[in-house]
């Protein structure tokens, strides 16, 4: 005699579902869904189903992680104050003398001014060159920490992590024009104007890490795709 299946009003001899208003009702369970016999996971079916790619990192993404990386490697083994001090060490005193303005900018033209040789305007641009390199290092710090947290409070989205760095790009690039701006002009003061000839050959020698920097600056630039042209390159070697 054949054995009766366990659930006898589930099954019809062509194995369809019977309509048997006195049949138990089959038990839903939330967060799966019946696959034959078997329930699944829909969390871990769409899981499965879904694409690697959606971790990837964008070239954008790449390419500002590599120019944070120059940044910091500029940052920790560069000289960034006029004592040799590293990227920290600036740091501190770099807002340290931001809590000494304004009376140290006057004291300084006041002293330029007293010497012979020096005019007021030598002097103004002298103090002005001088101030701008010592917040050189808060404003460098500060420029690449917002352009991966602080412009834009959400983050997650390609579109402003995109904006934060075009930011940060922009915030750092107009600085830098005005730095090195003032420092030929400061320069003139003591060399004369052919004297800037020699321009390019002292800032290299005293400021080569924070010429490191503005590069890293420029790598922020979404619009200018240098992971896209590195890793093609890479491809056709």
């Amino acid at each position: 005699m054949p054995e009766e299946p366990e659930n006898w009003w589930e099954v019809t001899p062509e194995g369809d579902v019977k309509s048997d208003p006195d049949s138990p009702k089959p038990i839903v369970i939330r967060g799966f869904q019946r696959e034959g016999d078997q329930w699944v996971s829909k969390a871990k079916e769409e899981t499965d189903g879904s694409s690697d790619d959606s971790a990837e990192r964008s070239d954008y993404d790449k390419q500002k992680i590599g120019a944070t990386a120059l940044f910091l490697l500029s940052f920790i083994f560069g000289d960034w104050w006029w004592d040799g001090s590293n990227g920290l060490g600036a740091l501190i005193n770099s807002i340290e003398s931001i809590t000494y303005m304004p009376g140290s900018l006057t004291g300084s033209y006041e002293f330029w001014t007293s010497q012979a040789g020096f005019n007021p305007l030598d002097a103004i641009l002298i103090t002005t060159a001088w101030m701008l390199w010592d917040i050189s290092t808060l404003v460098f710090s500060l420029g690449f920490v917002l352009c991966w947290w602080g412009w834009s409070l959400n983050n997650k989205t390609e579109a402003n992590r995109i904006l934060n760095g075009k930011k940060s790009y922009k915030f750092l690039l107009y600085f830098s024009v005005v730095l090195i701006s003032m420092d030929i002009l400061s320069y003139t003061v003591w060399s004369g104007l052919l004297g800037v000839i020699e321009w390019p050959f002292d800032f290299i020698e005293w400021h080569f890490w924070q010429g490191v920097a503005i590069l890293a600056a420029i790598g922020l630039n979404p619009d200018n795709d240098l992971w896209g042209r590195f890793t093609s390159q890479s491809v056709k070697e």
